[in-house]
């Protein structure tokens, strides 16, 4: 008799294609200079057949690919946009030889049981309606032997680190405020019931989840990304992208919610997007002009956490 789950968190995510998000935030937090720790963290040999769960565009499955040698990682998402532009990412950095992306339902993988060395995802457990039975789907795809790990970042819970700098875009105080409002609102509005996730088994349960799906000898590594556009790390290109894409998303991401009622009933009015549309825009003008001379040093970091089971 097949298992009975709850799988409406398919529904949210099947057609979603918002690659920006994606591509902006996740080199963050998987930078080349830390690939080595990474490879440890998952406890990845850089001859593994690996699975990389709900991979979205494929950030973490192409950082993954670049640091292994026979190889080879599967991503997996059940986006087909997401596979698509995946794909198209994995053949422009040279690496088809080492990766590629499919189509798959994470509660029911076509994969065989124990047919991956390891199997690691980035934010995916927690975005499911049924945590425990996509677990259990990546648990049984895993050799006996092999590692399941899970990277998560908080949003509710952990702190954010902000520094404004000592010469800051003029708007930005303001420019965070609003931010600040809307994200309160944002939260009233897409809780765990609107988003179709399973919020008991939040990250802070990661640990015990992993020993309820038979994981042994398990582990936990906090680690946390950082940015700043004065940051030498960063390339210009890279920097100009952010701008560009990642301001220009959350623009865009504004202008669509300027017309739902449900921000104006959580406290966040259409005059409210309207400045903080505005502010984005002067704040993308500011930056773009000051790429090479600003010297106001904002940062910000966030804390994320990584937590590794051995399958038995």
């Amino acid at each position: 008799m097949s298992k009975i789950f709850d799988s409406s968190s398919n529904e949210i995510w099947e057609n979603a294609a918002n690659f920006a998000s994606f591509e902006n935030t996740r080199p963050l937090l998987f930078r080349d200079d830390m690939r080595e720790q990474f490879f440890r963290w998952f406890r990845i040999k850089p001859s593994d057949n690996v699975l990389d769960g709900g991979c979205a565009s494929g950030v973490l499955t192409r950082f993954i690919a670049k640091g292994l040698n026979t190889g080879f990682i599967t991503g997996f998402d059940i986006s087909q946009h997401f596979v698509d532009f995946g794909n198209q990412k994995i053949s422009e950095e040279g690496l088809s030889g080492k990766a590629k992306i499919i189509k798959e339902d994470g509660y029911a993988l076509s994969f065989a049981d124990n047919s991956f060395d390891a199997v690691i995802n980035h934010t995916y457990i927690g975005v499911l309606s049924d945590v425990v039975a996509g677990m259990n789907e990546l648990v049984r795809v895993c050799k006996p032997g092999g590692f399941v790990s899970a990277s998560c970042s908080g949003r509710r819970g952990f702190t954010k680190v902000h520094w404004a700098g000592d010469n800051p875009f003029p708007g930005e105080a303001r420019l965070m405020e609003l931010e600040n409002k809307r994200e309160t609102a944002w939260q009233g509005i897409y809780n765990a019931d609107t988003l179709k996730q399973d919020d008991y088994w939040n990250i802070m349960r990661y640990p015990r989840l992993f020993s309820k799906c038979g994981l042994e000898n398990i582990t936990i590594h906090p680690y946390a990304s950082g940015f700043s556009y004065n940051d030498s790390y960063w390339t210009d290109e890279f920097k100009k992208n952010r701008i560009q894409a990642g301001i220009g998303y959350e623009t865009e991401m504004s202008i669509e919610q300027r017309n739902d009622p449900a921000f104006a009933e959580h406290d966040f009015m259409p005059a409210d997007y309207d400045e903080l549309i505005e502010l984005y825009r002067q704040k993308k003008e500011y930056l773009l002009s000051n790429l090479q001379n600003d010297e106001c040093w904002e940062w910000e970091a966030n804390m994320h956490l990584i937590v590794t089971g051995m399958k038995i």
